[in-house]
């Protein structure tokens, strides 16, 4: 609910940007409130942040958890490469919180891998964020997830790339698919206003012309022969039929 401040609280309100606001990537407008050229006082806003790190960060944490519950269900089962997914959140959780990382990744590990005991799951952290530590990319997250194009497609995952698709194809890839949107959308609207496809168009053409007649042949006959035309004749001259 927006909430009304005082006057002199002007400076005070447009300070109150905090560290978990800026966390969960929120920023706070400061709106004034008036009637006529009474000022009334202020109204504080939080909006999202755009192009937020958090934004980012979460997106990918939701499409890791997408995935879980589409191969695994509500739980990771107990697997050798169950704790894969454990890395790859204490990599995005490191560069998203710096030394804050550990409790959340502990607490996303408890909810997901609640089997797993917390010395395994402090030890893949360190592992991960002190020993081998590099900056995951989308396509190094669908390696290490081995999340197929397929899968990828299916789930609409955006932010993670595909181990067995390159970038630069997957770009290709997309761009084709707006394409074929967009030429769908088109003949949709083609449609709408009463126009028919070029198939029907060309079908309803021979129907009425039927030029497999001039050859003395059927129709079915006349399309295995390739669809010959017949060639205009002086009037009265026979047509040569087809051999």
């Amino acid at each position: 609910m927006d909430r009304l401040v005082g006057a002199d609280e002007e400076a005070e309100s447009a300070d109150r940007v905090d560290e978990a606001d800026r966390a969960a990537g929120l920023a706070r407008d400061i709106t004034a409130i008036k009637i006529g050229d009474c000022l009334l006082g202020y109204k504080a806003v939080q909006r999202r942040m755009r192009g937020g790190r958090w934004n980012h960060f979460r997106g990918r944490m939701r499409e890791i958890e997408k995935l879980i519950r589409h191969r695994h269900g509500e739980i990771v089962p107990e697997a050798d490469d169950a704790l894969i997914y454990v890395e790859v959140i204490a990599g995005l959780a490191f560069v998203e919180f710096g030394e804050g990382f550990v409790e959340v990744v502990l607490g996303w590990a408890a909810r997901w891998l609640p089997w797993a005991q917390k010395a395994v799951i402090e030890e893949i952290i360190y592992e991960r964020t002190r020993v081998r530590f590099s900056p995951l990319t989308a396509d190094a997250l669908g390696h290490a997830l081995h999340l197929s194009y397929a899968e990828r497609s299916a789930l609409d995952i955006r932010t993670i790339g595909a181990f067995d698709v390159p970038k630069a194809k997957r770009a290709k890839l997309q761009k084709e698919k707006r394409r074929q949107r967009e030429r769908s959308r088109k003949e949709e609207q083609r449609r709408a206003a009463g126009a028919v496809s070029r198939a029907e168009y060309l079908d309803n053409s021979l129907s009425a012309a039927r030029p497999w007649e001039a050859f003395g042949i059927s129709r079915r006959t006349w399309e295995r022969r390739g669809k010959p035309m017949p060639e205009p004749m002086p009037d009265g001259a026979p047509i040569s039929l087809a051999a």
